[in-house]
């Protein structure tokens, strides 16, 4: 779908981790609709959450959105940002996890169980939206959900299949940040269609 839309061009698929490639592994701000690249797990939200706040400052009509991975959500910091969005009241502020229960080296279950993570988010004042996060219109509807919420940041939680739709993908953790070889990434390709 995206190489569909013009943003990622199926050629672009190979050049996973290549120096000067849109896709050198974490996103760069060189990718479409990336404006930041946090690097480090877990700097994202801490990021967002001042960008919500000088929004607020501002008297900004602006909304922030950030995308996390339930890996990420190993880090301290994730959770500091969460307490400091609850406590000013940032509705201003949308977090969207990839809740694909992998990280780089396993599952998440293994590393540190996040079950259970809706909850975790209630806990910390958040509005928790959960979904299937491979539904577009799901999505949409999380989305909108999230503009009309007043007082209260959001998290949408949306529950995925790592690597979904290419069967020597789906649930293999090794593919975390591996680049198909031009032979994996064309029968990829034809799998999703």
């Amino acid at each position: 779908m995206l190489a569909e839309c013009g943003y990622l061009p199926a050629t672009e698929l190979i050049t996973l981790r290549q120096l000067d490639s849109r896709l050198q592994g974490h996103p760069t701000p060189d990718a479409p609709g990336v404006e930041v690249a946090t690097g480090a797990l877990g700097q994202g939200l801490s990021f967002a959450t001042g960008l919500a706040l000088a929004a607020r400052l501002k008297g900004a009509a602006w909304r922030t959105y950030v995308l996390l991975g339930d890996g990420e959500m190993h880090e301290g910091q994730v959770w500091e940002a969460a307490m400091t969005a609850a406590k000013y009241a940032l509705d201003n502020l949308t977090a969207l996890c990839d809740y694909n229960h992998a990280t780089q080296t396993g599952t998440i279950e293994v590393t540190k169980p996040l079950t259970p993570l809706a909850d975790k988010w209630r806990a910390f004042g958040w509005h928790v939206v959960e979904i299937d996060g491979h539904d577009f219109g799901q999505i949409l509807a999380a989305l909108a959900e999230a503009r009309r919420t007043t007082g209260r940041p959001i998290m949408i939680v949306a529950n995925t299949i790592k690597g979904k739709g290419v069967s020597f993908f789906e649930h293999v953790v090794g593919w975390h940040g591996r680049a198909p070889s031009a032979e994996q990434a064309a029968r990829a390709l034809e799998e999703i269609g």
